[in-house]
């Protein structure tokens, strides 16, 4: 279990990441689940392509429901210059603080999720944190990249890719927010 204050202290602290982790464990269906205002935006507006509205939407509803984010942009609202290059899936207020947030799912269809998997995914997705914080006309004071992990072994890989693998000046000032999703598989099919 994550020390929730301290998470929200490393989100406030514009001069550093880190990398935390938590467990995802929906008490109701899919179809039962009461989503947040922002969240239902997020599932149903259009976004840059993929499919990926589910898990985008249920990180903002993570974010909502721990720490009172408030959805300030969509990954449509937000402008670049140059055009073309990574973007944000959302941007969120917590805290007083504008923070954008880009989700990607850990998991492999064969095998184990292995650390060099993981080392490939934060790779090319703290480069993309890195491209799209320097591109936005809109500004923010942090990134978190969320990570769903389909399972514990996925997670440490992760952990483990980021302390030992990955470089400082990918890390930046980003938060990565491992969170195992074990039992909610729906999340890695969009559905």
């Amino acid at each position: 279990m994550p020390d929730w204050i301290g998470v929200s202290a490393l989100f406030a602290d514009n001069s550093r990441g880190g990398i935390t982790q938590c467990d995802f464990m929906l008490n109701e269906t899919l179809n039962g689940l009461r989503l947040s205002a922002g969240a239902y935006r997020l599932l149903t507006l259009p976004n840059a392509g993929g499919n990926s509205t589910l898990s985008e939407a249920l990180s903002f509803e993570l974010l909502q429901r721990c720490f009172r984010a408030k959805l300030l942009k969509t990954e449509m609202e937000v402008s670049y210059f140059p055009l073309g290059g990574s973007m944000t899936d959302y941007v969120c207020s917590m805290g007083g603080h504008s923070i954008a947030v880009s989700v990607t799912r850990a998991m492999k269809f064969k095998g184990d999720y292995s650390e060099d998997d993981a080392e490939c995914l934060l790779n090319k997705k703290l480069k993309g944190v890195v491209q799209s914080s320097q591109n936005a006309l809109d500004k923010w004071s942090k990134q978190i990249l969320h990570v769903w992990a389909t399972s514990a072994t996925a997670a440490n890989a992760i952990n483990a890719a980021y302390h030992n693998r990955v470089p400082a000046t990918l890390k930046a000032n980003t938060v990565v927010l491992v969170t195992t999703a074990a039992v909610s598989h729906f999340i890695f099919t969009n559905g």
